[in-house]
């Protein structure tokens, strides 16, 4: 049961990874993960033998489920995206609403100091920067397609890493950063249509950036933990309105508060399961 519930956080997690705006490290907190996610990835080759079983036995159903999240969810979501883009949308600041008891239990589990709101209106301005950006769409040169070659390989590498990068970070869409880059459809549509010469150079990117990236964060939270996780509530709360669909009191209006009211109470609930 315990692998089962892994695996549906981790395909919660691939979801969001795919939604402009929407963080996958912001869905690993709502499920009650990201912790130990970050500190798992993060120390993976420390104590390499003797942690081995134990780092794979709660990687690997919380990868698969990712996978399945991002690979088996792509066309679906991009369907109700376009068709049903309001009831979704608030489904996932349910989601993210529904993880806030959990954040703030966890940020101020060493106390509170005033200091802690410095990198929490920081991180906020930068989240809510990145939400102007997006609304007024803002974005790079758009590619619709990949040629493989050497440089493509690169940079196919580099997106990955950047994508990576960001989606660790609560808060940060990495889906967003390859918008902003010009590259998300293409990506995409090579996930959707298992375009695998494309997705292996990026993949790579993709594991390379969760594995810097996760070391750097767990080494701010073993440092600074109040302050990093203050940080994160910052770009949380600064993105929240990026995903924010616009309201209209009809019937849709109807569906979309019950998926805030379903997505705010499945958060609640996965955060009290055993991680």
């Amino acid at each position: 049961m315990k692998y089962f519930i892994n695996f549906l956080k981790g395909m919660i997690i691939g979801i969001a990874n795919i939604i402009p705006g929407l963080s996958g490290g912001t869905m690993a907190i709502s499920v009650g993960v990201y912790e130990k996610l970050i500190n798992t990835i993060g120390n993976f080759f420390k104590k390499f033998k003797e942690t081995f079983k134990e780092n794979m036995i709660f990687l690997i159903p919380i990868g698969i489920g990712a996978v399945v999240g991002v690979v088996g969810f792509s066309k679906l979501l991009d369907f109700l995206l376009n068709n049903y883009k309001m009831p979704t949308q608030f489904a996932f600041i349910g989601l993210i609403l529904g993880s806030f008891p959990l954040i703030f239990k966890n940020a101020n589990k060493n106390g509170f100091k005033k200091s802690y709101l410095i990198p929490c209106v920081i991180t906020l301005v930068i989240g809510l920067v990145l939400t102007i950006l997006e609304k007024t769409g803002v974005t790079g040169a758009t590619v619709n397609s990949f040629d493989l070659n050497f440089v493509n390989i690169i940079l196919l590498f580099f997106y990955g890493f950047i994508a990576a990068g960001t989606m660790v970070i609560p808060g940060l869409s990495g889906s967003f950063m390859l918008l902003l880059l010009g590259v998300y459809g293409a990506i995409l549509s090579a996930v959707s249509s298992l375009n695998i010469p494309i997705l292996i150079p990026f993949g790579i990117g993709v594991m390379a950036g969760i594995l810097v990236c996760a070391k750097v964060i767990d080494l701010l939270l073993n440092k600074f933990y109040g302050h990093t996780y203050y940080a994160i509530i910052g770009f949380i709360i600064g993105a929240l309105p990026a995903i924010y669909p616009g309201f209209a009191f009809n019937l849709m209006g109807i569906i979309s508060i019950i998926t805030l009211i379903l997505g705010f109470v499945a958060s609640y609930m996965f955060s009290k399961l055993d991680k």
